[in-house]
C-alpha cells in the first residue's frame, strides 16, 4: 500500500521509490502490479482495463478507483497468486481445455509452448519471423538464433525449437495460417510463408504490435500480446498466470536440466548473474512440506 500510494498519489516514479528502500525499481513496479492484478482479478477495479494496469499514466488517471479498491484490500478474499506449476501433464491439460474454449486455439497453444521452450519475453515473442523458426527449405531450425533487433537486450542469442511438443503446435498453427493465406509469400519456399512475416499474428492477421510501454518510459512491450497470453492462460486454467511466470519456470527447468547461470543468463539475455538469480530463486517451501514423506 505505501508503494501503490507513493506511485500514484504522490506522483513519484517507480525509480525514486526504489532509491529510497535500496531496491531494484523492477522490484518496486513487480510488487505494486502484482497488487494491481489481484484487484482485477477479484473483480475490485471495476471498469478499469487489465491493460490499462501496463501502463503508469493510466494507472494515475485511475487512482481514485484503484485506491479505494486498494485501501479496501482484504488479502483473505482476493485471488492469491498463481502457483500453477506447467509441468508436461499441466500444459497437456490446458492446451486441451483451451481447444475447447476459443477459435484461436491453434496460435494460442503455440503461444504457450513457445515461451516454454524459449523463455522469451513478450515483445521478444512478439517480433520472431517465420524465418526465425524455419529455414528456405520449409525445414524447422532446430538452431536457430534471436536476432538482435528482436532481442529486448540488443544482442544476439542462441534460440532452440528443439521440443517435439512446440515444434508440433507451431506447425500446426503455420499450417492454419497458409489454409487462411495469412502472410504467405512465394511457393515452394519458407512452406510458402513470408520469411519477414512475423510467426505470431493477431486473429485479424496482424502483427502483434511492439511500443515503448508509455510517454515516460521507453522500455518496449507488447501489450496486446499480453493481454492475448493472459486470456489464453485463463482459458487453459491458469488463472492468474503471466508471461513473467512462465518465464520463471522455464529459468528454474533449465536449471533442472543442468544450465550454469552463464548458460542461463545467455539462453535468457538477461544482463547479469543477479538477474539470473531472481529469476531462478523461488519462495521457501513451508516446512509441513519439507517434512512430509521423508522417508
Amino acid at each position: 500500500m505505501h508503494l501503490l500510494a507513493s506511485v500514484v498519489e504522490e506522483g513519484r516514479t517507480y525509480k525514486e521509490v526504489a532509491a529510497d528502500l535500496g531496491v531494484a525499481r523492477s522490484t518496486v513496479e513487480r510488487r505494486i502490479k502484482g497488487l494491481l492484478r489481484r484487484l482485477h482479478l477479484s473483480n475490485a477495479l471495476g471498469s478499469v482495463r487489465a491493460d490499462y494496469l501496463d501502463s503508469l499514466p493510466a494507472i494515475r488517471q485511475e487512482r481514485e478507483t484503484i485506491m479505494a479498491a486498494a485501501r479496501a484490500y482484504d488479502e483473505d478474499k482476493l485471488p492469491p497468486p498463481c502457483h500453477v506449476v506447467l509441468d508436461a501433464e499441466e500444459v497437456a491439460a490446458g492446451a486441451r481445455r483451451l481447444r475447447a474454449s476459443c477459435r484461436s486455439a491453434n496460435r494460442d497453444i503455440a503461444l504457450i509452448y513457445t515461451l516454454l521452450c524459449t523463455g522469451l519475453k513478450t515483445m521478444e515473442l512478439a517480433r520472431l519471423q517465420v524465418g526465425d523458426y524455419l529455414d528456405e527449405q520449409g525445414n524447422v531450425r532446430r538452431r536457430s538464433m534471436l536476432r538482435a533487433g528482436a532481442a529486448s537486450n540488443g544482442l544476439e542469442r542462441p534460440l532452440f525449437f528443439v521440443s517435439a511438443k512446440a515444434v508440433e503446435s507451431i506447425d500446426t498453427y503455420l499450417e492454419e495460417r497458409i489454409r487462411r493465406r495469412l502472410g504467405v509469400g512465394v511457393p515452394n519456399r519458407f512452406r510458402g510463408l513470408d520469411p519477414t512475416s512475423r510467426l505470431f499474428l493477431t486473429e485479424a492477421g496482424n502483427p502483434f504490435q511492439v511500443k515503448p510501454r508509455s510517454a515516460t518510459d521507453s522500455r518496449l512491450t507488447s501489450k496486446y500480446l499480453q493481454a492475448t497470453l493472459r486470456l489464453a492462460f485463463a482459458r487453459a486454467g491458469w488463472i492468474g498466470m503471466t508471461a513473467q511466470q512462465v518465464r520463471r519456470q522455464v529459468a528454474v527447468a533449465m536449471e533442472r536440466h543442468g544450465a550454469d547461470r552463464t548458460q542461463l543468463q545467455e539462453l535468457l539475455g538477461l544482463r547479469s548473474s543477479r538477474q539470473v538469480h531472481r529469476l531462478t530463486s523461488l519462495p521457501p517451501v513451508p516446512l509441513e512440506e519439507i517434512a512430509r514423506e521423508l522417508v
